[in-house]
């Protein structure tokens, strides 16, 4: 087993490594889909403008499920209390924004006290998804956030900011109320002095509100990445090379929550 990382495997578990009882897992889970659209139809796509939302078959169609898998036991009884208890804080976070109130005040409820059992199994949530989105880009397992995904370190390597969606509020502006969902793939920042990678990032757009979640790592962690993953670094360097060629607009910055 390596100390930070263990190599990508398509045929695998992206949280234990399991390759029996394999199966999918949403990016955007398919009861708040459900909640959010009901029976009505769905598009997909990056809204951004030019290229074309296409046909979604409903919450269970394939467009929102990762390509990288879960075992059924990790996808069930072990990440089971984390997707619930997540289904519960987007309620209240939910009710706060849409009452214009800082949704970081959902820290300040007497359940989601830090450490507690709720407060962290929102974070195992994130941690999972973090893991899916890795795993689709064909990156290696991170130990740390994947043990804690699945409640094996009570460590909490996960940070969290939410916000009002931009994208949602600049449809708001222009159509009023409509639904809305989406995430935010996978951000890999690179540290101009070292070339190495600083965090793995990734954010969640439920409805008005949107989770921006991330996990920060040392330079001996970028450089495992760098030595003993070559092939995913090597496509990390490349989004980074192509990132200071092609700057992001301050509009796309704020889109995508950097």
């Amino acid at each position: 087993m390596g100390l930070f990382f263990e190599p990508y495997q398509a045929d695998r578990c992206c949280l234990c490594g399991s390759p029996e009882s394999l199966t999918g897992e949403h990016m955007v889970k398919a009861s708040a889909l459900r909640k959010i659209f009901g029976r009505e139809p769905m598009v997909i796509g990056s809204f951004d403008g030019t290229s074309v939302p296409r046909d979604a078959q409903g919450p269970k169609s394939q467009a929102f499920h990762f390509s990288a898998r879960i075992c059924a036991s990790c996808n069930s009884s072990q990440t089971q209390a984390p997707d619930r208890e997540f289904d519960r804080f987007n309620v209240f976070v939910s009710e706060l924004i849409s009452q214009g109130k800082s949704p970081e005040s959902v820290f300040s409820l007497p359940q989601y006290e830090l450490s507690s059992t709720p407060y962290l199994n929102v974070f195992r949530y994130f941690a999972k998804l973090l893991c899916c989105h890795v795993a689709e880009s064909g990156g290696p397992r991170a130990l740390a956030v994947s043990e804690f995904a699945l409640g094996r370190a009570g460590r909490n390597t996960v940070c969290l900011y939410i916000d009002a969606d931009p994208t949602y509020e600049t449809f708001y502006e222009q159509f009023g109320e409509h639904k809305f969902a989406g995430h935010g793939g996978l951000m890999v920042p690179v540290d101009s002095k070292t070339q190495l990678p600083t965090s793995f990032r990734s954010s969640l757009t439920l409805g008005a509100v949107r989770y921006i979640f991330w996990v920060r790592f040392g330079a001996l962690t970028g450089l495992a990445l760098q030595m003993f993953h070559r092939p995913f670094f090597q496509k990390c360097q490349a989004a980074y090379r192509e990132a200071l060629k092609n700057p992001l607009s301050d509009d796309e910055r704020r889109r995508l929550g950097i």
